[in-house]
């Protein structure tokens, strides 16, 4: 998946804070594949100069947001507050954590609610089963939105030129054999979704892996984020899936659509693509 523009390569207008903009893209520049990091490797992975993200590391770390040991450098706890804010500014505890963990303890499987950032889908809220999975999911967490179920059902539902991007794209990564990466499967996939207004993704993001997803929407509506409810293909396909779990599902989806009217920071929070 392509990444983000760096901070040097946006156009900059007489408000935008340049080196606020260049701090933050030295901590994006840590994660699952770089938890450790020498100031050069910082550098080269953001594109930033080696001052520019000694001055920003520098800053972060007697801001208690980054700390260092030795030659290399790691984020601090404190980083948690600001995903810990969006939550709470959210609302996300009344809007949603209480109908996904009633979806988990009826349906035994995991349960989670995301919304859509450029082309791939962030979780804002998830409650996991006892079954385990290879591509583990918390708060946060990002995964590219055409290779799973909850990202189809909002890929579907952004604009056309939103998709039609999508569609560009050359070699858009396949995780498995069942990743729809070619234009003319995303296509029929995404008229299917606005036809069904569900969708359900076996093995498209991990093999083993089948989740049912559904958008939800706010009281004018909006597909704000969507909703799905997923297990292993050991124990369940896809009939099964539709059968058993497509209308506690869409029950839960309206609960939350009608919660955002009482907590719209989320609906307000998400950019409509």
């Amino acid at each position: 998946m392509p990444a983000a523009k760096s901070t040097q390569e946006r156009t900059e207008d007489r408000d935008f804070v340049t080196a606020l903009a260049r701090g933050l893209d030295v901590l994006n520049a840590f994660g699952r594949d770089s938890p450790e990091m020498t100031l050069s490797e910082i550098a080269q992975r953001t594109g930033l100069s080696a001052a520019t993200v000694r001055r920003s590391l520098i800053t972060f770390e007697q801001l208690g947001y980054v700390r260092r040991q030795g030659r290399y450098f790691v984020l601090a706890p404190k980083v948690l507050t600001l995903g810990a804010n969006y939550f709470a500014s959210m609302n996300l505890k009344e809007v949603a954590q209480h109908d996904l963990a009633g979806l988990v303890e009826r349906l035994h499987d995991a349960a989670s609610l995301t919304v859509l950032d450029g082309f791939e889908v962030v979780y804002v809220a998830h409650v996991p089963s006892e079954q385990r999975v290879r591509h583990g999911r918390n708060v946060g967490t990002r995964l590219p939105a055409h290779a799973t179920s909850t990202g189809l059902v909002l890929l579907a539902h952004a604009s056309a030129a939103h998709r039609a991007s999508l569609l560009a794209m050359k070699d858009l990564p396949a995780y498995t054999s069942r990743t729809p990466v070619k234009p003319a499967e995303l296509k029929a996939l995404f008229a299917r979704i606005l036809r069904d207004d569900y969708v359900v993704a076996r093995d498209t993001i991990e093999y083993g892996s089948i989740a049912l997803a559904v958008p939800v929407r706010d009281g004018k509506g909006r597909v704000v984020c969507a909703l799905n409810s997923a297990g292993r293909t050991g124990v369940i396909d896809e009939e099964q899936m539709v059968r058993t779990r497509l209308a506690p599902l869409q029950e839960t989806a309206r609960r939350i659509g009608a919660m955002l009217d009482r907590y719209p920071a989320l609906a307000h929070s998400v950019p409509h693509f």
